[in-house]
């Protein structure tokens, strides 16, 4: 398919907006973003990405003639974001098994973000996008003491690159999913395979990974590399010397960005590797679904299943009339008895008394409600008591401001209910007293078991009385 074919009207809306320019700044910060990136870019990290980037700076956003008036109240950040999903230059992605919204980057969209990157930045170049040529860029830098900076840049950009091919390439598998699904034919399906898929995607950098330019026989002498280079002091006070002197700047600003270019390249292969697994996955999936596809439409035609499905698809697609013809003529040729089969009655038979399921099915006994005296017992409350009660149990015992549990004498029921009601009574607010649990052995009375709790007055008690809610008839 011509790849212009796939580019939304709207896409182009983005150079006649008055706005162009900011938002190609915008996609151009989303772009770096997104070469640092796992999977996806969320939706709420492009919009702090643009918030900080465009922080500082005034910006002049005229309206444009199709954009919402909703959207003129939104924040920059927010709104440039979806004007640039609204153009097409940016997808927006649901993940529903995390609940979260993705953002990519169109295949389409990245040739032009490409391109308007290079009209930014002239002086980058092209570079072949092999791990072999990362590899020997890092090899010849540490083993060549005259090398110069030059060399860790060029294996840094091609890491950029690599990681926006595999990330492209990730991304465009969607579409051979959905054109699978759409083929009706084996001739189709095989030949979408072997012409779209494998061209595209098996033969492009995902082959070479597996293959020649394998990334995992090369990952582990790069990552060493990088490691020596970054413990070799000498080596580095001679390129902070160097760099500083090429800069006009400080030592420390030359190795800062030293350092800088080292671990962007061990964090670009890191992404690499996690985006090659991710192929890996995608591409056994497309592999299993496209091997179900053909299996399907091969046998579709001879198989119980698939005359049922197509029998099932026939009459879906027909109207009242037509399907009570072609129940008939399917009553008449495949002979399957009465027109039961088409109802909800069984398919067969049983020997015996043949008895409907309802009636086998006994009516449950209704469930009586419980009592008041039940419902009391299961609460474990027989009475209540006002909240006046419950702080007259504490405070009146109370000796110095002070009541120990263990000193009350736990002889009845409603004792032991009134020291419940009292401790949740204190993780109140208004509670006039503070209940402190020491880490001592429990305490045994009356056939009761307890930890011993400690009821304090509050210090302050603003200007109440402590027993102000003796006329109050509120429950616990």
């Amino acid at each position: 398919m011509n790849g212009l074919e796939r580019i939304p009207e709207q896409f182009w809306g983005l150079f006649a907006s008055r706005n162009r320019m900011i938002y190609i700044e915008a996609l151009m910060v989303i772009s770096q973003e997104y070469l640092y990136n796992d999977y996806f870019l969320s939706r709420d990290t492009c919009i702090q990405v643009l918030r900080e980037h465009f922080a500082g700076k005034q910006l002049l956003m005229v309206p444009d003639d199709d954009e919402e008036e909703s959207s003129l109240y939104e924040p920059d950040s927010t709104r440039i974001l979806g004007r640039l999903i609204a153009f097409g230059w940016l997808k927006r992605v649901e993940d529903h098994s995390t609940l979260t919204v993705n953002i990519t980057i169109p295949d389409y969209a990245a040739v032009f973000i490409d391109a308007l990157e290079r009209l930014n930045n002239p002086e980058m170049e092209e570079a072949d996008l092999y791990i072999q040529n990362i590899y020997a860029n890092i090899y010849s830098f540490y083993h060549d003491p005259r090398a110069g900076i030059e060399l860790l840049r060029t294996a840094q950009i091609n890491t950029q690159k690599l990681n926006k091919a595999l990330q492209d390439m990730l991304h465009n598998m969607d579409s051979f999913f959905t054109r699978l699904l759409q083929l009706d034919s084996y001739g189709e399906v095989l030949s979408e395979h072997l012409d779209g898929y494998v061209e595209s995607i098996v033969k492009g950098k995902y082959h070479l990974l597996k293959t020649d330019d394998n990334f995992y026989r090369y990952k582990t002498e790069v990552r060493g590399l990088l490691r020596k280079i970054e413990e070799d002091d000498a080596r580095m006070y001679h390129l902070r010397k160097r760099r500083a002197a090429e800069r006009g700047c400080s030592e420390e600003q030359a190795e800062e960005e030293i350092t800088a270019i080292l671990d962007r390249i061990e964090q670009g292969f890191s992404n690499m590797e996690r985006r090659i697994a991710n192929i890996d996955a995608e591409h056994n999936k497309y592999v299993r679904v496209t091997v179900s596809r053909l299996s399907y439409l091969l046998s579709s035609d001879r198989s119980m299943k698939g005359l049922v499905v197509e029998l099932l698809n026939r009459l879906s697609r027909a109207d009242e009339t037509q399907q009570e013809e072609m129940i008939d003529d399917i009553g008449d040729v495949i002979q399957l008895g009465t027109r039961r089969v088409l109802v909800k009655e069984l398919l067969y038979k049983r020997r015996g008394k043949n008895r409907v399921f309802e009636e086998t099915v006994a009516e449950p006994e209704p469930e009586e409600d419980l009592s008041r005296e039940e419902v009391l017992r299961l609460n474990r409350s027989r009475k209540r008591y006002s909240r006046s009660q419950v702080e007259h149990f504490i405070l009146d015992r109370m000796k110095g401001g002070e009541l120990n549990a263990a000193d009350l004498t736990m002889d009845s029921e409603e004792q032991f209910e009134m020291l419940v009601l009292a401790y949740d009574y204190s993780t109140r607010k208004s509670c006039p007293y503070e209940v402190v649990e020491r880490e001592v052995p429990m305490v045994e009375k009356g056939g009761y078991r307890y930890p011993q709790l400690v009821f304090r007055k509050k210090k302050t008690q603003g200007q109440y009385s402590l027993f102000e809610y003796t006329t109050q008839e509120e429950q616990v």
